[in-house]
C-alpha cells in the first residue's frame, strides 16, 4: 500500500511533506497533473490522499478536469475511512468536495503568517505538540467555508480558516508547511514581480526573517505529517 500524492503544479511541489514521509518508512505516488499525469481510476492500492497548493482555483473544473477527479477522491477516501491530506488547494478541495463555498478574499495572503491554535487544536493528535502560536509560509488568494463535519483547529487573523479536521483522519491545511528553501527560491525566482507588488518588503527580509522562519517551520511539518502518517497503518482500503 502507498500514498496517491496529487501535485497540481510544479511551482508547488511536495517538499518537507515527502521528507517526512520517507521518514517514517511510508511509500507514496505522485501524480504531477502540469505533466499530464492521469490520476487512476480506482484507488484500492493506497491507504492514504495529499493533495498539494496549486495556482488554479477549487471551482475552476472547467479548466482543469482533475480538480473534479480530486474532489471525487477525497470523498471515496472519506467514505472508506483512509486518511486525507489537503493543503492549501488541497483543504479547500476538501470543503468543495464537502459541498461548501470556496470564495476570492479581498486581498491574498502571502508570506510568514501567525497562526493559533483553537482549543481543539490543543487537543488534536497532529496540533497538541505544537506551541499555541506558530508560523507558517502562506500563499493564496482564495478561503473556504468550514464543513458542517470539521473542527476548526487553527486560525489567522486574515483569515479565519487555516486548519480543521474531519472525523479522525481528514486534514485541511490552508497553509503551506511543506515550503523550504528550495521551494520559497523557486518561488521568488519564478515569481517575483507578482511578489513585490504583494509584499515590497518580502524578498529584502528573506535571509534576516523568512528562512529563519522556514527553519522552524519545517520541524513542525515534519511533526505534523509524522503524525498524520499514524493513522495510515489502521486505514482502511476497499473502494
Amino acid at each position: 500500500m502507498s500514498v496517491l500524492v496529487i501535485q497540481p503544479v510544479n511551482l508547488a511541489p511536495p517538499g518537507e511533506i515527502i521528507k517526512a514521509l520517507d521518514s517514517t518508512g511510508e511509500t507514496y505516488e505522485i501524480f504531477r497533473m502540469e505533466e499530464n499525469d492521469r490520476l487512476p481510476k480506482e484507488f484500492g492500492n493506497y491507504n492514504g490522499l495529499i493533495i498539494l497548493g496549486g495556482t488554479m482555483g477549487a471551482n475552476d473544473d472547467a479548466e482543469f478536469p482533475f480538480l473534479t477527479d480530486a474532489k471525487k477522491a477525497i470523498q471515496i477516501f472519506y467514505k472508506s475511512n483512509r486518511p486525507v491530506l489537503g493543503v492549501c488547494l488541497g483543504a479547500q478541495l476538501i470543503a468543495s468536495s464537502f459541498n461548501k463555498k470556496v470564495r476570492k478574499m479581498p486581498k491574498p495572503e502571502f508570506g510568514i503568517t501567525e497562526l493559533e491554535k483553537t482549543a481543539d487544536g490543543k487537543k488534536d493528535p497532529l496540533f497538541n505538540k505544537l506551541p499555541d502560536t506558530f508560523s507558517f509560509m502562506e500563499w493564496h488568494e482564495d478561503y473556504f467555508e468550514l464543513p458542517e463535519e470539521a473542527t476548526l483547529l487553527a486560525s489567522g487573523a486574515h483569515c479565519v480558516n487555516q486548519a480543521f479536521r474531519i472525523k479522525d483522519n481528514i486534514y485541511g491545511l490552508q497553509f503551506h508547511p511543506e515550503v523550504n528553501e528550495v521551494i520559497l527560491d523557486r518561488w521568488v525566482d519564478e515569481e517575483k514581480e507578482w511578489i513585490l507588488k504583494q509584499s515590497p518588503s518580502f524578498i529584502g527580509n528573506i535571509d534576516q526573517q523568512v528562512k529563519p522562519s522556514l527553519l522552524y517551520s519545517t520541524q513542525l511539518c515534519r511533526e505534523i505529517v509524522t503524525e498524520w502518517a499514524k493513522l495510515l497503518k489502521g486505514s482502511q482500503t476497499a473502494d
